[in-house]
């Protein structure tokens, strides 16, 4: 019962994570509403994952050890910092871009959906996902200070893996809902009307993640 209980705090203070608006949640918006149901949720699967990987090098201690080691944990921030600028920089250019087409394509853009995302670009948004999650050392931090202060001395086995198996749910679940609300139809409609001014507000947001990571220590 004691296992049950700590598993229910872990989850508990990651539901509050997962709901405050950062880089994950900004990626998978954006990729949800330029793209179809299923690249956005890729994307959320590449957020699930990286999220899991996080929680397990905290678990074996080695993001304690990341922490520790200055350049290491700087290169990764700084990684993140660059990456999350140049998808927002991505994202203002395509908002500020001048529509050149005539205004029956314009119309047509509008209430037609755009075509079937190619193979390649699922496995794509999977990796951005992915990317996006690992190159933000805030998740380092955060799942040592959970661990640290909750998980029990010398646990059984099946704890380790039922408390990845949980980080793994909430995080997918709650990206792919996101995705699947950005992904509906009425929703694409709406954006594609709005799209400019709704790229350049995502882009901007990243941009300021991004400034955000690379000064914060």
């Amino acid at each position: 019962m004691h296992y049950i209980t700590t598993l229910l705090q872990i989850a508990a203070v990651y539901s509050l994570a997962l709901i405050s608006p950062g880089p994950n949640f900004f990626m998978v918006t954006q990729l949800s509403l330029a793209g179809r149901r299923g690249l956005g949720v890729m994307s959320a699967f590449g957020v699930g994952v990286g999220s899991t990987l996080w929680a397990a090098l905290a678990m074996l201690g080695f993001a304690t050890v990341l922490q520790r080691i200055d350049w290491v944990y700087n290169g990764v921030r700084v990684a993140g910092a660059v990456y999350l600028v140049w998808f927002g920089f991505k994202l203002l250019r395509s908002g500020a871009r001048r529509d050149t087409a005539s205004v029956g394509a314009v119309a047509r853009q509008n209430t037609e959906p755009p075509p079937p995302p190619a193979r390649h670009e699922y496995f794509r948004t999977w990796r951005t996902g992915l990317v996006t999650c690992l190159t933000n050392p805030k998740s380092c931090v955060f799942w040592t200070s959970v661990f640290a202060a909750m998980f029990p001395a010398h646990p059984p086995l099946w704890f380790y893996g039922v408390a990845l198996a949980t980080v793994a749910t909430m995080s997918f679940g709650w990206h792919c809902s996101i995705a699947f609300l950005f992904a509906d139809d009425r929703t694409q409609r709406g954006y594609r009307r709005i799209r400019r001014p709704i790229d350049a507000f995502c882009g901007v947001a990243l941009v300021s993640l991004g400034v955000k990571l690379a000064v914060d220590r």
